[in-house]
């Protein structure tokens, strides 16, 4: 099951400011390679990952931590994008796909990736730090799962991250602020999640029906998270890039895209306020973004600046929100 943020498409709206709906799921099924091939990525990237970790170690100083931030995500850089990848492997009820890939990657799970990494003073530690960025407790179970970024994702990993906007912002800072009904979510959720088709099957469609009941257990939430606003970034009529605040931006922290209130109830059931998530990197005084792209299919860099100037006033993305992961 993909997250949330990659169940409807985050495309750019760029200039016309709409949003245009996509399948629930993405399903790239034309990128697959044969099983052997796709297993010798995984492989080779998962061993490239872990030399990173191995011969560096989690440290307290933040030159060296920020140093191994950019080196593992630097690992990934073109991996295919594919949404809803990875799952609770073959021990789940529902989503029986791999709990870990190092092949592919969603926006999330790419992030999820690099930070595990970067918590971890050794491999040893790797999937264990990732199962604590991935469910809520380390819990490994669908219902767990930090599936919504501003309700479930950031809250629950404010022990491993800060929420530093306000201080890259420089003062005041706008707020997001929408309801999530998980329950009217859980209703939305096919037969694909489950990887069958309860057309053809009674039992498919028993475990659908058991999965979308697990969703009464939530009543809807508010949802709240500060935000630097594109205006802050891009300053009067003629758009002036605020270079002050790009510099206090630290390389290898997590960006938010976020969509106040975004209206897509239509689509999963409820709105959200984070659309896309991606990992700020400075390289010879330039900041990117390091992120899994649903437009561009792989992980790549893009300016920053470059990035969100294409989103015109009438977008729904209104700004972003700026974690950094505690040493």
């Amino acid at each position: 099951m993909p997250f949330i943020d990659d169940v409807v498409s985050h495309r750019k709206e760029r200039m016309t400011g709409g949003l245009k709906k996509t399948s629930l799921i993405c399903v790239l099924s034309f990128f697959f390679s044969p099983a052997m091939a796709i297993n010798a990525i995984d492989s080779a990237n998962k061993a490239l990952l872990y030399k990173v970790i191995d011969e560096s170690q989690a440290g307290t100083r933040s030159a060296g931590h920020t140093q191994k931030l950019e080196a593992l995500s630097q690992v990934l850089l073109g991996s295919v994008y594919v949404g809803g990848s990875v799952g609770e492997g073959e021990e789940g009820i529902y989503d029986k796909d791999p709990l870990v890939r190092f092949d592919v990657f969603d926006c999330t799970t790419y992030v999820e990736t690099i930070l595990a990494g970067a918590m971890s003073s050794s491999s040893d530690e790797f999937e264990q730090n990732l199962m604590r960025l991935r469910y809520k407790e380390g819990n490994v179970s669908f219902v767990s799962r930090n599936h919504f970024p501003s309700l479930d994702w950031l809250p629950n990993n404010q022990d491993k991250l800060v929420d530093i906007t306000s201080t890259v912002a420089g003062g005041a800072v706008s707020m997001a602020k929408t309801i999530i009904d998980k329950t009217a979510w859980y209703q939305h959720i096919g037969d694909d999640v489950i990887h069958c088709d309860v057309a053809s099957s009674s039992d498919c469609l028993t475990l659908l029906t058991r999965l979308q009941g697990e969703g009464d257990a939530f009543d809807p939430e508010p949802a709240f998270l500060s935000y630097i606003p594109l205006t802050d970034l891009f300053l009067g009529e003629a758009k002036r890039t605020n270079q002050a605040l790009l510099d206090r931006i630290p390389s290898g922290s997590v960006i938010n895209m976020v969509r106040p209130d975004w209206p897509i109830k239509q689509w999963i059931g409820t709105n959200m306020n984070v659309s896309h998530q991606g990992i700020a990197i400075r390289k010879n005084g330039t900041l990117f973004l390091r992120h899994a792209s649903v437009v561009h299919k792989k992980v790549l860099d893009e300016n920053f600046v470059d990035y969100f100037s294409g989103y015109s006033a009438s977008s729904t993305l209104k700004g972003f929100n700026v974690q950094s992961l505690k040493h």
